[in-house]
Parts: structure tokens; sequence; C-alpha cells
């Protein structure tokens, strides 16, 4: 038991910190109280686990493994028509997508005739028990075609032998795994049989039809390029016979063996001729360019000393010189002499003589130049007209040698590839008959001596495991569902208050606890009661307690019924006392007591102050205690009245003519009126309905009620307790209330 006054000094804020933090021991614990559905719930599950796998049908595992890309000797090489080469991870996956292929599942399952098996076929195998209680076997088939459980089959026979053999193929398939030994050129085939001979008779035979198709594909391959090469021969022969004759006959028409060194001398008098056009055509445009750069000059009026031709002249090189000597001397005799000196014009004339020369002379070099290019276009001209003429007079045996070059060539190509193709079907046909297949079996399969599926210790011991983790989920999902309290630790975790007792409830009694608890002293009800005052008595080490307030969060707690019981259990032990009925809004206490409506009570009291408390209080005839209970008087507001100075008059009257005075309340959530009357007693007690108020519910209630800081809180009640229940939970295991629900054995009820 916590000390009282710890007790009035927990606060609001206290209580609003719930732990919501989950220790290592806090999930043992939480296991631990629900040990025995963890138990339950793994023994089922592991149970009907065990008779599931060990109704399964076992299936086997026979493999087989392929080496894929081995090298055959090759008599010819022929890579053109077989292709041999199978390294590389690309060809592997390609051949693991052969070995999947339906075509060569359906050569397995018309082999070895898997329809016959009714692991292959459905329709084989025999009805189960409840096939006889099928819907189909009920209801009428023409309500069957109504709801659509069946439908009419409009199929041809083709039609659904193509469909049946699909279901079949799709069957096999799905049994089929096919892999690669680690990105090696070897290939496991495995396959899962019901019958392990069958296993491993199936996947040998796919290992057989795999080789045996690379051989038929490599012997159609050989047969079919044979067969093409000996027609396109036959072909080539005619061609090339065709092509060779045409080049001969069209020699002898064209006579073109007699002409031919003609024709070559010809073509290269052309060639000369030509080659000397193109010559004398350079020349002239050479000439051309420099006649009209002179005359573009002259005409501009601009120097031609830059012209090449003027710079190369030899005598307009003199006169240069000559006109520069002058133009010296007539420089320095200007300044002694002056313009006008007879030696100063004499010294001009000159000057413009040697001027007029030049020019002379320049045109002569432009006459010549223009002569040069009138002689390079008579050459251009003769040269292109005696081209013309030789182009003429050969054309005809240029066009005739032309076409025979083609039909040379047409009869050389033919003959080539006539040549070529010979070869190669005599390669092909020496081949035909000795072709290796790509691939060999390495391992074959043996009949498996133990069963791939079920694993069976695996199963099961995956099963305890599943079973475990789904029995403790289904606890702490309990757990988080759970909304109610059921245990004074979950009391003391949440809320930060001690439990001053645990009040059972009483299954298949008759009437009032309250009467219970008098016609059985010695029942658990009674014991628990007694416990409970002895807590009340031990609150206050320093003083007695004198008043209590009982109050719940929310209605239906059994607040009137614990009133009850603890005023009639302490009447019974020789105490005075009063019990108050302070809910005067849904009054309890006159009806537990079969008290008329119009006995006068407490608001009697509140209203009608010539009223003493000796007027308004009743005697239990069976206890001897007093019963207010809550009047007839009609009243404004409850809150009014709890707070007046006449309710703590008295309040204060019955703690001196009382030991105990004990006050039922109104719920906290529900009305104000409980905050008020905590505030005028000693302690009070809050009620809690066992594993059923929501915990939330009671934070809320607890803080309103310690809100105004006077409460004085004593502790929590469990009520309506399940002791089966409360002990099978294992709550009871821990502290002062250890194996609570064993103690039956010391109780009469």
């Amino acid at each position: 038991m916590h000390d009282s006054k710890e007790q009035s000094l927990m606060t609001s804020e206290s209580l609003q910190e719930l732990n919501t933090d989950m220790s290592l021991s806090d999930v043992f614990h939480t296991l631990w109280l629900s040990r025995r559905l963890l138990m339950s719930v793994i023994f089922l599950l592991s149970i009907v686990a065990t008779l599931i796998i060990f109704q399964l049908v076992p299936r086997y595992t026979a493999t087989t493994q392929l080496l894929i890309g081995i090298n055959a000797a090759k008599v010819v090489d022929i890579e053109e028509v077989m292709t041999g080469n199978l390294n590389g991870d690309a060809a592997v996956i390609g051949e693991m997508e052969v070995l999947k292929s339906r075509e060569l599942a359906r050569k397995v399952i018309d082999n070895l005739h898997l329809e016959q098996y009714a692991e292959f076929n459905p329709e084989l195998k025999k009805p189960g028990f409840f096939a006889q209680y099928s819907l189909k076997n009920i209801i009428p088939e023409e309500w069957q075609e109504a709801i659509g459980l069946v439908t009419i089959d409009s199929r041809t026979p083709e039609e659904k032998e193509e469909a049946h053999s699909t279901r079949l193929t799709d069957t096999f398939l799905k049994k089929l795994t096919v892999s690669q030994v680690k990105r090696s050129q070897v290939i496991t085939v495995a396959y899962e049989a019901e019958d392990p001979k069958l296993a491993a008779k199936i996947v040998n035979e796919i290992a057989d039809k795999y080789i045996i198709g690379q051989l038929q594909a490599k012997f159609d391959a050989t047969k079919k390029a044979t067969d093409w090469l000996n027609g396109q021969l036959g072909e080539l022969k005619q061609k090339v016979e065709v092509s060779e004759r045409a080049v001969e006959q069209y020699r002898k028409t064209h006579e073109l063996l007699e002409v031919s060194k003609e024709v070559g001398l010809s073509q290269q008098q052309m060639s000369e001729v030509n080659s000397q056009l193109i010559i004398t055509r350079a020349q002239r445009a050479e000439a051309e360019a420099k006649y009209q750069q002179v005359e573009a000059i002259a005409r501009s009026g601009r120097d031609v000393d830059n012209v090449a031709e003027v710079l190369n002249s030899p005598l307009i090189s003199s006169l240069r010189q000559q006109e520069s000597e002058v133009q010296r001397k007539y420089s320095e005799m200007l300044v002694e002499f002056g313009q006008r000196h007879p030696r100063m014009i004499q010294m001009q004339a000159e000057l413009e003589d040697i001027q007029a020369k030049v020019r002379s002379e320049v045109k002569k070099i432009a006459a010549g130049l223009r002569n040069s290019l009138e002689v390079a276009r008579a050459r251009e001209g003769s040269l292109s007209g005696s081209l013309r003429q030789m182009e003429s007079k050969t054309s005809g045996s240029n066009q005739a040698e032309v076409q025979l070059h083609a039909l040379e060539r047409e009869a050389t190509a033919n003959k080539a590839l006539f040549e070529t193709f010979l070869g190669r079907f005599k390669e092909t046909a020496s081949t035909q008959g000795i072709a290796q297949a790509d691939a060999r079996v390495i391992s074959f399969a043996e009949i498996p001596l133990g069963a791939s599926f079920p694993k069976k210790n695996m199963m099961l011991m995956a099963s305890v495991l599943g079973a475990v983790f789904f029995a403790v989920f289904l606890v702490f999902v309990r757990e988080m569902l759970n909304p109610g309290v059921r245990s004074p630790e979950q009391i003391q975790e949440l809320f930060n208050m001690s439990t001053l007792g645990i009040v059972p409830k009483i299954a298949g009694i008759t009437g009032q606890p309250h009467e219970y608890l008098l016609a059985k002293p010695h029942s658990a009800l009674a014991e628990a009661v007694n416990t409970l005052r002895i807590s009340l008595s031990l609150l206050n080490p320093d003083a007695q307690v004198k008043s209590i307030l009982v109050t719940s969060a929310v209605p239906g707690e059994g607040k009137s019924t614990l009133s009850s019981l603890i005023s009639r259990h302490s009447a019974s032990a020789g105490q005075r006392v009063v019990l108050v009925d302070t809910d005067l809004r849904r009054p309890t206490i006159g009806k537990m007591f079969n008290l008329k409506e119009s006995t006068l009570g407490l608001t009697d009291l509140l209203m009608n102050h010539e009223l003493s408390i000796n007027d308004v209080l009743i005697t239990d005839a069976e206890t001897g205690m007093k019963i207010l209970t809550r009047g007839k008087s009609a009243y404004v507001n409850p809150i009014d009245l709890f707070a007046s100075q006449r309710m703590k008059s008295i309040i204060d009257g019955l703690r001196e003519h009382f030991d105990l005075v004990i006050l039922d309340s109104a719920p906290i959530m529900a009305v104000p009126d409980t905050r008020i009357l905590s505030g005028l007693v000693d302690k009070t007690i809050f009620v809690l309905n066992w594993d059923s108020t929501p915990k939330k519910v009671v934070h809320s209630a607890l803080h309103l009620l310690n809100k105004d800081g006077h409460a004085n809180v004593a502790g929590i009640v469990l009520q309506k307790v399940n002791l089966q229940q409360y002990g099978r939970y294992g709550y009871g295991d821990s502290g002062y209330y250890y194996h609570y629900s064993r103690y039956s054995n010391y109780y009469t009820s």
C-alpha cells in the first residue's frame, strides 16, 4: 500500500503520462499471463498442420544432366549448312527452352502414354467422399444451366481432343524443371511425379527425345541442303552452257575476232587526241586570260608594268631605265633652270618620247597575245573536229565490244557459281548420315529413394514455428484490443495508483449483493469487503478516515453496490455508519434498500433548514446503519446545493455523530457533482469494472477528479472480478494478490 501523503501529491500531469514503452520483461510477462491461450493455439495449430502434412501425397523428383556444346569430329567443313557452335550462355539458354518446349513434351507424352495416368489426366481420378454432396448432383441440370454452373459444350470432337491435349501438356510442363549448373554448359533436367519409377522414366525419355531431336534436325538440314544444292546445280549448268554459246555466237555475228586489233588502235589514237585536246584547251585558256588582263589594264589607264609579258620585255626594260635617268636629270635641273628653260623643255620632250615608245611596245605585246589566243583557239577547234571524226568512226565497234565484254563476264560468273555449288554439294553429300548431336547425357536419372515433397521434418518445424508466431501475434492483438484493466499491476503501471481491493463477481445469487453479504459472512465477497475495509483503515496512520466518497468513471461500474457493501459490513462490525446517496439525478440507494420514493432525504435537508439530520435518517433493520436517501424535494442545480455552506455543515455533522460516512456519488464523466463533493470528504474511492472500462476513459476520469487538487483519491477498487478468469490469466501471480483465485477453499459461498 502507498502512503496516503504520496497519493495526495499525485497531480493531473502524472496521470497523463501513460507508460507506452514495452520492455522485454513486459513482453514475457504478457506471454506468461496468456500462457494457456498461447500453448492451446500452438498445440492446436501444430496438430492441424501435422494432420495436413501427413495427408499430403508424396512426390518424387528424378534428375538427369546434359552437357551442351560438345565438339563433334568434322569430316568436312560445312558450317554454313550445319551449325554446331553451342558455346556460351545464350546457346545454353536456348537449348533449355528447347527442353521445355511443348513439342518435346507432346512427344514424351505420346511415347509413354501418360494420358493413362490419373496424375496427368484428372478425368481418371476417383471422386472424393464429398463429391456426392456436390451441388451438381442435387440441383437439376436445367437449373444449373440457368444459374451458370453448367455451360453447353458446343465444341467439335477435334476441338475437344485438342483442348485435352493442351491440358495434358500444361500439366506435364508444370512438373518439369530445367536449370543451368553454375553458368556452365551443363543443364539439369528434373521431373516431379507421384511415382518414383515414372519420374525417372519420364526424365530419361526427355533426354533421349531431345538428343534424337537434335540428330533429326541435323539430318533434315543436311538432306534439305543436299536436295536444294542438287536442284541449283542443274539450273546453273544450263546457265553456263547458254552463256558460253551466247559469247561465241556474238563474236561470230559481229566479226570481233578479225577487227580486234584495229579497234584497239583506234582507241589508242582517240586517247592521244583527247590528251592533246586537253593540253590545247589549257593553253587557250591561259592565253585568253593574259590578253584579257592586258586589255583591261590598258582600257582603265592603269600601269601595265605588273603584267608578266611587259616585265619580261627587254625593250620595255631598257626604255624604263632611260625614262628613269631622264626623270632624275629633269628633277635636278628643274631647281637650277626652272620649268620654262629651253633645256628643261627639251628634256620634257625627250621624256614624252620615251613614254610613247613604251606605249607602242605594250600595244605590240597585246597584239602578240591576241595572235597567240587566235592560234590556240584554232588548234583547239582542229583537235575537237578530229576527235569527233574518230568517235563516229569507232562508235559501232565500241558498242559491240562492250556487249561482248558483258556476255563474257556473265559466262565467267555462272561458271564460278556452278563450281562453288558443286563443291558444297560434294561436301554436304559426303556428311549425310554421319551427323553427331551437340549434347550428350552425362548423368542418367535413377529411381529416387526418398520423396522430394513434402519435407515432413522441415515442414513440421516450420509449422510449429509458424504456430508460435501466430499464437504470440494473437496474444498481443488480444492484449491491444482489450480495453479494460485486469490486474493491480496494470493499475499501478497505467495510472500510478494502488489497488485498495478486489471485489469478486458472485454468480447465481438472487437479490441484492449486500443481502448476500449478510447471508454468507464467510464468502469470498465478504472476505474481499473485509480486506477493503482494512485497506481503508490503513490509509492515514495519523488520523482516522471518517468520510469516504465512492465514485466511478461511467455508470454501471458498481459504485452503489460497493458503497452498500462497505456500509453494511462496517455496521456489522460495530461501527456507526451512515450511507448518503448524493447521486441526485439517478439515485440508487433507496431502490437497493426498498425505500419509498416519498422518504425524506438529502434534498429535503438541504432545501428545508428547519429539518435536522435525525429527521431524514433511516435505520437499516439488519445492521443498524443509517441511510440518507436522495429525498423528494425539487431543486434547481445539484452543483449549487453541493457547493453551499449547508452541505458542508451536514457532512461535518455526520462526521461528528458517526464513525464512517460513505457518500455514493454520480459518475465523474457524467456530471461535475463529484468534483465538488470530493473536497468535503477525507478520501475518495474510485471504482473500476474489471476487464470492461476502457483505459482512456479511466485516465480521463482520474484527470478530471484530480484537476482541482483536493480530491485525495485513496486508490482504485476492482469491481465484479471473475475469479476463475483472473486466476487463469495469472494476474494474481505477483504481489499481495498471489493466487487470489485459489483461496476459494477458505470461503463458504
